[in-house]
């Protein structure tokens, strides 16, 4: 789909993103609203000089990476503690995002690229951000950790699903759950091997972007 982008002299990130918020029933303090535009000024900075999204325009980045993100409170709101694993985070979408909505949460960051990876780091720190960890390390390059360290949830955003089915045990409970971030419904659930669709969730992106699904999925009995 195309979008025709504002100039930069006249995008303003935080009405986009609040408005993409409210559609999702969201709103936040202006504190954390100030660390989202810091998070998003970072990003755009880092983005000229090292390439974390692949995407050129600023609504661009700010519907289908910041407010997309935000969609993951739909599957979690029930998770005010616990861990969660942001699988192949790139930039750190959903997990930083998520992890600004609900601060409690233990957040893991795994991402393979040593570029992105210093990125996390920085707006780690930038941010202020407690109980959030960066993995260096591909999910199928991981080895399996003792259940007292494995996570509650996993979230997949833009990472083929296909992938990391077969090693998702090596760092989900058994009675976890996985959250993908989807275009649309899963319709050939033969290949979800071990794992079964517990709810999928509709919602709308902003600016004409169009219908996203959350498919959220549990290991079968």
């Amino acid at each position: 789909m195309f979008h025709v982008e504002q100039s930069d002299q006249s995008f303003n990130f935080l009405d986009h993103f609040m408005h993409g918020a409210h559609k999702l029933g969201l709103s936040f303090s202006e504190e954390v609203l100030g660390k989202f535009g810091l998070y998003y000024d970072q990003l755009c900075r880092w983005d000229r000089s090292v390439n974390l999204t692949g995407l050129r325009t600023e609504r661009d980045r700010t519907v289908l990476l910041f407010v997309d993100s935000l969609a993951g409170y739909l599957a979690l709101s029930d998770h005010t503690s616990g861990k969660i694993v942001d699988i192949g985070t790139g930039g750190g979408f959903p997990g930083i995002p998520l992890k600004l909505v609900l601060s409690t949460l233990d957040v893991v960051l795994m991402e393979p690229r040593s570029n992105k990876t210093a990125f996390l780091h920085n707006i780690i720190g930038k941010l202020e951000l407690q109980k959030i960890s960066v993995v260096q390390r591909r999910l199928e390059d991981f080895n399996s950790v003792g259940d007292e360290e494995k996570c509650d949830v996993a979230l997949c955003k833009g990472v083929n699903m296909d992938h990391i089915l077969p090693c998702l045990d090596r760092i989900l409970k058994k009675n976890g759950k996985l959250v993908v971030f989807r275009s649309k419904n899963i319709d050939n659930r033969s290949r979800l091997t071990g794992m079964e669709v517990f709810d999928e969730i509709s919602y709308e992106l902003p600016f004409g972007y169009g219908s996203r699904v959350l498919s959220i999925l549990k290991y079968k009995p």
